[in-house]
């Protein structure tokens, strides 16, 4: 009876484990929903408006929130270029091996972006982070193909100095979404 008894001990100690294996998981899956519920990429990459073929730079991808979309939204025509300072980020970045993604180690103040080349250029939650925003803001001018824009998201208390730093460095406001739950979303053209 007694090894019965350790026997059942044994089998409820599994069972124990395995429900805290599993909790993490869902929790992490509630943790990704409720996340995406208050960033809504959807909506984001959707209002950025891509067609295939285009070619997007991702700055500041991190570990890549926006990465991926942007490389649906373009297609396997189209290409992203994700840039970050963290190479962990980048490991990451590089670890999902899409064919349509390329990924670059960048210092905050170099884009690291060939001229002429980018349709859009996006700054996701980044732009607080540069050293200074009106000279990278400048910088990326010259990355821009023909009629490419830059788009800029990030938490609304970001927007006021952003939208100081833009028109410092020449662009003009050419489009906006505010009513996303606690961001904003703007899209920036040289005057």
């Amino acid at each position: 009876m007694a090894a019965y008894y350790e026997r059942v001990k044994r089998f409820a100690l599994v069972l124990a484990l395995v429900a805290c294996a599993k909790k993490p998981a869902s929790d992490e899956a509630a943790r990704r929903a409720a996340f995406d519920q208050y960033r809504q990429p959807n909506r984001v990459v959707a209002a950025l408006g891509l067609r295939r073929g285009q070619r997007v730079a991702d700055v500041g991808a991190g570990h890549g929130y926006l990465t991926f979309r942007l490389a649906d939204a373009v297609g396997p025509d189209g290409l992203v270029v994700a840039t970050d300072i963290d190479s962990e980020a980048l490991d990451a970045l590089r670890a999902h091996k899409a064919k349509n993604v390329v990924v670059r180690k960048v210092t905050p103040s170099e884009p690291g972006l060939e001229a002429g080349s980018f349709d859009l250029i996006l700054l996701s939650e980044v732009d607080q982070y540069l050293p200074d925003r009106v000279a990278f803001l400048r910088k990326l001018r010259s990355m821009l193909a023909p009629g490419g824009r830059i788009a800029v998201t990030n938490r609304r208390g970001f927007r006021p100095a952003l939208v100081a730093a833009a028109e410092q460095a020449g662009y003009q406001i050419v489009g906006e979404i505010n009513d996303l739950p606690a961001h904003f979303l703007l899209f920036l053209q040289s005057r």
